[in-house]
């Protein structure tokens, strides 16, 4: 949290910006402004230590092509609770609500915008919950092979195998989600025309 708060006030303290483009996905363009803000309000997952622009740019051309198949398929959406406690999430990465408004005027962003940006964001993480759902469970002996590699791991935390098989569980099917939407994420990329210009 502090050095999503360092992250936050830096990026507002640096001069004004010349404005230019740094991608382009099916002629939507994704502009520097638009990958400062992401920066700069916490809306893209990029460390402190390693916020380059090349990698924001990366994550909202992803961003972008994972939306462009949400809005194809309109998901419900969210509940207002939901975007209410992201957005109080992201208001306290600055320390006051003026700081906050600098943000989103520096920007360009209103509240409507942002808005509309975490209830995206929400549907997007809805979507692919339900379309990777299916990503099948491990089977017992994929489990015990697991648990094999890492028993150092789970001797340090004093785990017998039968505390360890559910977190080995969730492991297996968290990687497997993620193999999948890469190759989600490829396939989209190679039906969609992505410029990356030079930054």
């Amino acid at each position: 949290m502090i050095r999503a708060a360092i992250l936050a006030i830096t990026l507002l303290a640096q001069p004004e910006m010349i404005e230019r483009t740094l991608a382009l996905i099916g002629g939507q363009p994704i502009t520097l402004s638009d990958a400062r803000a992401a920066l700069a309000l916490g809306l893209v997952d990029a460390d402190a230590a390693e916020a380059l622009i090349p990698v924001v740019t990366l994550q909202l051309i992803d961003r972008e092509l994972m939306l462009r198949e949400v809005q194809r398929y309109a998901p419900a959406a969210p509940a207002e609770s939901a975007v209410e406690a992201r957005l109080d999430e992201i208001r306290k990465r600055f320390p006051s609500e003026a700081a906050f408004t600098r943000a989103l005027d520096l920007y360009g962003f209103t509240d409507i915008r942002l808005r509309t940006w975490v209830r995206d964001d929400l549907r997007t993480v809805a979507y692919l919950a339900q379309r990777f759902a299916s990503a099948s469970t491990p089977g017992d002996q994929e489990i015990s092979s697991a648990y094999a590699r890492g028993r150092a791991e789970f001797d340090r935390a004093g785990l017998t195998f039968e505390q360890a098989a559910p977190v080995i569980r969730e492991r297996l099917v968290t990687a497997r989600r993620a193999e999948l939407i890469s190759d989600w994420l490829s396939d989209l990329r190679r039906r969609t025309d992505v410029v990356i210009l030079q930054q």
